[in-house]
């Protein structure tokens, strides 16, 4: 199955760079752009000027934001900005947030894992990917020869064998960064070659799970492919065969999957009415009218019952622009799925996105499943307040409030080969970009 090895990975000398808290970014697709000028102002060192450089007017072929990455990462290395360690690790990082009034810790590993093809059945996607993004990671890839962050993936360890191995941590992190956001960033370097040995081996027996990252693991993926074939001959264990993750445990109790909740606009004949004469054929549908002083609370009441009836349910909200009411939808019959796309295994008949999707936007709505990933009409939106107020602003026709994916499901419809409709899952926390570097070069 799996192979991950250790690596010397390449850090910020912070005696020359700053404080670590203004050297990292966040990952880059969910960087605005006035956030980008933000990270760029606040360190001059930040690693948003390899990961995410600023394009400008004149950019050429020769001259663009890709080429002027592989300089700065040059000048970086040879100043001592940037320097490697002093021996193979695999790197401990751990995750402290809040969600709600708890406190929870994500803890995992940093560390190199070999580059598989899909069908091997050792590395297991579960979520499409576009052509735009992998363009651009790979001539980022191509000029830096370098990887900035790491793509998040999860495995089994239902014995917690090498979770006991994680939590020997000893003394003060190497690194320790409270990120913007509020999530406290921990890393330790794990050095020790029997650890490291042991987890080598039991990672041998395991298929890894992308868990987010997949465009990036595509382009390594690609680039692999280009090496391998500019190269004409190769072992396998070449650098480029290689790519950096974070592997963190699908048991632990501080993963975490938030909902992406969807406002769909731009909907042609569209008629409420009709819309809930269809719904009414396959949901039981509950209604909570409310005025303004109530709406806050009553999207609350609805955002709580999804989360109540989720273990046995599969059940959505709903807000149709120019009504004062919200509906809850629950779902009668799964053979409903079954009959509608009877092709698709168990796992992903029984995902509410998949039921979402295929029942309500495709087939009642008439959005063709092909189009979702384009985002012609479909807005994926984490805070649900935020996704009300595209209906209540009359932006979208409606929203719907969703129940997070379960890291099972993930497991379940990756490890049947399929993968899931479009943002159909939200990891949290995310990995901070610029803590550990992978140099292939």
């Amino acid at each position: 199955m799996a192979t991950i090895s250790p690596f010397r990975g390449v850090v910020y000398n912070q005696a020359k760079a700053g404080s670590i808290r203004d050297l990292v970014c966040p990952p880059y697709d969910i960087i605005s752009p006035a956030e980008q000028q933000d990270l760029y102002r606040k360190n001059p060192h930040n690693i948003v000027r390899l990961e995410f450089g600023l394009e400008s007017p004149g950019d050429t072929e020769n001259d663009n934001r890709y080429t002027r990455a592989a300089d700065v990462l040059e000048e970086w290395l040879r100043s001592g900005v940037l320097h490697p360690g002093d021996r193979p690790a695999i790197y401990i990082y751990e995750m402290e947030y809040k969600l709600g009034s708890a406190v929870r810790k994500l803890r995992g590993m940093i560390c190199l894992v070999r580059i598989e093809d899909y069908d091997s059945g050792i590395i297991k996607p579960h979520e499409t990917t576009l052509s735009g993004p992998k363009t651009d990671r790979l001539k980022l890839l191509k000029a830096c020869k370098a990887s900035f962050s790491q793509i998040f993936s999860l495995f089994s360890d239902p014995d917690n064998r090498i979770a006991g191995i994680l939590k020997k941590t000893a003394g003060r992190p190497d690194m320790e960064v409270t990120h913007q956001d509020g999530v406290l960033h921990r890393v330790w370097v794990l050095s020790d070659q029997k650890d490291i040995e042991f987890i080598v081996r039991e990672m041998k027996d395991k298929p890894i799970f992308i868990a987010d990252g997949h465009h990036r693991y595509d382009t390594a993926l690609n680039y692999r492919n280009e090496r391998r074939k500019a190269a004409g001959s190769y072992n396998g264990d070449e650098a480029y065969n290689y790519v950096a993750m974070y592997l963190a445990r699908l048991e632990d109790p501080g993963l975490t999957v938030l909902p992406a909740h969807r406002a769909l606009f731009n909907l042609t004949d569209f008629n409420v009415t009709r819309f809930e004469d269809d719904l009414n054929r396959y949901f039981n549908i509950e209604r909570i009218d409310f005025d303004k002083s109530s709406e806050a609370a009553d999207r609350r009441t609805v955002l709580e019952t999804l989360e109540h009836r989720s273990d046995r349910a599969h059940v959505f909200g709903m807000r149709v622009k120019g009504e004062h009411s919200y509906y809850i939808l629950t779902l009668r019959n799964e053979a409903d799925m079954d009959a509608l796309v009877p092709d698709r295994s168990p796992a992903y008949r029984r995902l509410d996105v998949s039921i979402l999707h295929h029942l309500i936007i495709d087939k009642l709505l008439g959005i063709r499943m092909e189009t979702h990933k384009l985002g012609l009409n479909i807005e994926y939106i984490k805070d649900a307040a935020e996704a009300d107020k595209r209906v209540h602003d009359g932006i979208a026709e409606i929203v719907f409030f969703m129940n997070p994916t379960k890291v099972r499901e993930v497991k379940d419809v990756a490890s049947a080969g399929e993968r899931m409709p479009q943002k159909a899952t939200y990891f949290y926390p995310k990995l901070l970009t610029g803590l550990v570097i992978h140099m292939i070069e």
